[in-house]
């Protein structure tokens, strides 16, 4: 009776454990390109600046890129990486096609961090995780701000073995100064 007990509490555990999941939310983004292209743009109609056909159509072309670039912005501060059992989640609730993307660790083949010279801080860096479906021969790359704690799950779920440098890296203590590419791979 106490195996089944004891069985049926580990089973409970485990259904438990594999639905938690790690939230990691977007990255903070300047949003002052795509409000100053869209505020000029709706300017130069307000002022009545578009009396000729060439005036018109770079205002136009402003507010195009003023929303292209708040979009943009949008889709990056919305984005999660989700990390479950299963694999790696990627959602964006603003995207109008693919919303959501489930890669399985065993798919997610390498990880590299991009740390670039002028960088200064551990939020200056990039990560980017490579992902290829079976019998695919089309890759898949997610790039993010660089979290130490969202690296440190993908190497460990992943099972990604550090290439070169990586190995001699800490991930709390990144060293700037130089430009630098760490590479985790299967």
């Amino acid at each position: 009776m106490a195996n089944a007990t004891e069985t049926t509490l580990s089973q409970v555990e485990e259904n438990v454990s594999s639905r938690e999941a790690i939230v990691f939310s977007g990255e903070s983004r300047n949003m002052a390109i795509g409000f100053a292209m869209l505020a000029a743009g709706i300017a130069a109609f307000v002022a009545d600046l578009t009396d000729t056909f060439f005036a018109e159509a770079t205002a136009w072309v402003f507010i195009i890129w003023g929303l292209l670039f708040l979009y943009g912005d949008l889709l990056l501060m919305t984005r999660k990486f989700i990390v479950t059992e299963e694999g790696l989640e990627i959602y964006i609730p603003f995207r109008f096609w693919s919303r959501r993307k489930l890669w399985a660790w065993k798919n997610i083949y390498r990880m590299d961090l991009v740390i670039d010279r002028r960088n200064t801080h551990p939020r200056d860096c990039k990560i980017q995780i490579y992902h290829q479906y079976p019998g695919e021969i089309s890759i898949d790359r997610e790039d993010r701000d660089f979290d130490p704690e969202l690296v440190a799950l993908i190497i460990e779920r992943a099972r990604l073995k550090p290439d070169g440098d990586a190995a001699s890296i800490s991930l709390d203590n990144l060293p700037f100064g130089r430009s630098a590419v760490y590479t985790w791979k299967k």
